[in-house]
């Protein structure tokens, strides 16, 4: 069961009342979706377009149901933005990939296996990472800890496939028309290695995010009535140490005055 704080999650569920609603449209009729029932995940769609427009979106059920899924993605969703889009034949990963070799790999669509990957990668990395969900940098951190991950692992693919190094022609001996060769490290192994450096800057820079904010003071947990409370003890320890500063003061000149009373007085 997927956690409510998983950011890949694809949440599929259709209101009671709305999925009444579509029961009762026939598979090859439209529907107004301005005359649905006024859901949430309903209006969230309305509100994409110019109120012009609102009343002229006719859609099939279908049409609605794939709205509704791609609408109830979460706000930090990464698998309608990461993986790659389907190439069946053409997928330089398609010898590899297992729902290609089924028969079942989804043209046009985002690549199934990539989605399984980051279903099992990304709540993984949320947990060991400690990232907090109200935090809006450290899941854009995941987000684009994910994406080299991704990277690093189609790098990895295509030098499983490919190897890390390939023989490429450098010359022809003119006299005998022999092409000479060079073994040379495929642009693959670099890619690899760039997004190693990258995961491990990014690790830093999550580190080094936290270790601001608590210099800082940025994160505090404390509820409102505590914060008040903390600033009104703060607020009366400087107003206590300013009347002490201006008592010292005040004893200080009254003493000087008097000195100088004493020695007018003594004619001095």
């Amino acid at each position: 069961m997927a956690k409510e704080s998983d950011i890949t999650n694809r949440n599929n569920y259709i209101p009671e009342e709305l999925s009444k609603a579509l029961e009762r449209i026939e598979p090859d009729e439209k529907v107004q979706l301005s005359n649905l029932p006024a859901v949430p995940e309903i209006s969230k769609i309305l509100s994409a377009y110019p109120d012009k427009m609102r009343d002229k979106l006719e859609l099939s059920r279908e049409q609605v149901e794939t709205l509704i899924k791609n609408a109830q993605i979460s706000t930090f969703g990464v698998n309608n933005t990461l993986p790659m889009v389907c190439q069946n034949d053409e997928c330089p990963f398609s010898s590899i990939c297992s729902f290609y070799k089924m028969g079942i790999a989804p043209k046009g669509e985002r690549c199934p296996e990539e989605i399984l990957y980051l279903d099992a990668m990304v709540p993984q990395l949320i947990t060991d990472m400690g990232v907090d969900l109200e935090n809006y940098l450290e899941i854009n951190m995941v987000q684009e800890y994910a994406a080299t991950l991704l990277d690093e692992r189609r790098a990895r693919n295509m030098i499983a496939m490919e190897g890390d190094v390939k023989e490429v022609a450098t010359s022809v001996v003119q006299a005998t028309g022999t092409v000479l060769y060079q073994e040379q490290i495929t642009p693959y192994v670099d890619i690899k290695e760039k997004a190693s450096k990258r995961l491990s800057l990014i690790r830093k820079e999550l580190l080094a995010t936290r270790e601001q904010r608590a210099k800082y003071k940025l994160s505090d947990d404390s509820d409102p009535s505590t914060r008040a409370a903390e600033m009104r003890e703060k607020f009366e320890l400087l107003k206590s140490r300013e009347d002490m500063k201006k008592t010292i003061q005040k004893e200080n000149l009254d003493q000087a005055f008097q000195e100088d009373v004493k020695k007018l007085g003594n004619g001095e």
